[in-house]
């Protein structure tokens, strides 16, 4: 079996080299690992980014993030570029950022683990109830909390949910989450725009596919506003108590190994199990394959399935947050908001592809469904796309970039790209210094370079490209 399909990708720095081939060399590797034309290796990340892997009954966690949930979504709003003025973009910001509980050092976290005191309670926070149905249920559960349309469930991968009924039948939450996912994973749903995770308005520059464009609602000129991130804090939780992750720094791991004692054996019969646990999660070799028809294997899956379900559901808030900050910051013209569509790029999920049943494990890596909207964001400096899925995408394990970032960068440390002719600007907004910036747009040639290697490659078709107008992070 021919071990890589490289997408257009760089293979040749010998990191990259030698980590693919200790991903080559996995026993239960089903097909060829897909490296999408964005690949690149992060510094603190086993596996690399924008690639896909399916493996045979096993769960091999380096193959993807340590937060399983991390995605992508757009919606498409009532508004044209020609709605608002500048001074929108500060009150929609300011209003994404009220109703957030205060922020904690590991001391005050500590005492919030052991439940010494709570956090104080705000508009988008969730009782325990509603906790745990999220992690049951999703985005099925959010969408109602959050009191979004019914349809919105239409325009979320998976529906927003991973457990089957019956699985929901046996699943045991203390057992698969730790107790600081109940304390800190109820609190501030629908915010988090740190690293590269940003919240950023849009609006459509050129459309491709007039057909499918018009089918989805868009038209040329429309304000888009696309969000990365949606993890969360169960997300984070889940990726270092059943890991070792190099994320985490040693202080991080020293503090995490007492907590993930006492939940991973804080009960005789967790015992008979101390040995795998052990071995997966606190001395794991690297790319280590768990097998999945086993208790711990399917423990697993099970934190990853409700990783994946919170992360939908966290993603519900921001789409609630966004409608709400937007009618805040623009009352008189009573903007409305649909969402186009919501994936998750870091995931592990069991899948049937050619016919097989595969586990298959993306990182950064859209999964890619026939007739669906897939995004690929670019720049804050260049344009970004939403594309259709096409049936061959499945010859690439349904996998597709979530971006052109890396890809962008290279092009311009090489001189590939130029100054945008119009002049064009973004305006970003973080929360650290310097907190207002505006930056000059560059053209578009590391963007194409990957959606045109992937339209290529049968996985995807362009809709509409989208022009940025303001970023925020933070």
């Amino acid at each position: 079996m021919k071990k890589i399909h490289a997408l257009g990708c760089n293979l040749d720095d010998e990191r990259t080299k030698n980590i693919l081939a200790r991903i080559t060399k996995l026993k239960s590797l089903e097909a060829p690992a897909v490296c999408l034309p964005d690949l690149h290796i992060k510094e603190r990340t086993e596996g690399p980014s924008s690639f896909a892997a399916a493996t045979n009954n096993t769960i091999v966690p380096e193959l993807t993030a340590p937060s399983v949930g991390c995605g992508m979504g757009a919606l498409a709003t009532s508004l044209t570029i020609k709605d608002f003025d500048h001074n929108f973009f500060e009150s929609f910001y300011k209003n994404m950022q009220r109703e957030l509980g205060p922020r904690y050092g590991h001391f005050k976290n500590i005492l919030l683990w052991l439940g010494l005191f709570n956090r104080p309670h705000s508009a988008y926070d969730v009782s325990v109830d509603e906790f745990e149905d999220i992690i049951k249920r999703g985005a099925k559960s959010a969408v109602q909390k959050y009191k979004l349309p019914k349809e919105t469930l239409e325009h979320v991968e998976y529906g927003g949910s991973m457990f089957f009924e019956e699985e929901l039948k046996t699943l045991r939450l203390k057992d698969i989450l730790p107790r600081i996912s109940y304390r800190s994973g109820r609190h501030d749903l629908g915010y988090g725009f740190k690293g590269n995770h940003f919240l950023e308005i849009q609006y459509i520059e050129n459309i491709f596919d007039e057909e499918v464009a018009a089918k989805w609602g868009l038209s040329k000129g429309q304000v888009i506003i696309m969000y990365h991130g949606g993890g969360g804090a169960v997300s984070y939780h889940v990726g270092r108590y059943f890991g070792n992750r190099k994320k985490n720094t040693l202080k991080q791991k020293l503090v995490l190994s007492v907590f993930k004692t006492l939940f991973h054996f804080g009960s005789p019969k967790h015992w008979r199990d101390a040995g795998k646990r052990f071995r997966y999660y606190f001395f794991p070799k690297p790319f280590m394959e768990i097998p999945f028809n086993t208790d711990e294997g399917k423990r697993l899956m099970a934190a990853t399935k409700a990783s994946l379900n919170y992360s939908y559901g966290f993603r519900m808030a921001m789409v609630r947050r966004i409608s709400d900050s937007l009618e805040a910051a623009l009352p008189h013209k009573k903007p409305t908001t649909s969402l186009i569509w919501d994936s998750i790029h870091n995931s592990i999920v069991p899948e049937v592809v050619h016919g097989k049943n595969v586990i298959v494990h993306r990182h950064t890596a859209n999964r890619v469904f026939d007739g669906k909207p897939v995004i690929v964001s670019g720049f804050n400096t260049t344009n970004s796309y939403l594309a259709v899925g096409l049936p061959d995408a499945e010859n690439n394990l349904f996998a597709s970039d979530h971006g052109a970032g890396e890809t962008i960068k290279n092009f311009t440390k090489d001189g590939k790209t130029s100054q945008h002719p119009k002049n064009l600007t973004t305006r970003i907004y973080q929360t650290k210094s310097p907190k207002k910036q505006v930056v000059e747009h560059i053209t578009n040639e590391g963007i194409d370079y990957v959606v045109e290697k992937l339209k290529d490659e049968g996985i995807l078709s362009p809709v509409v490209s989208l022009r940025p107008l303001a970023v925020f992070k933070g």
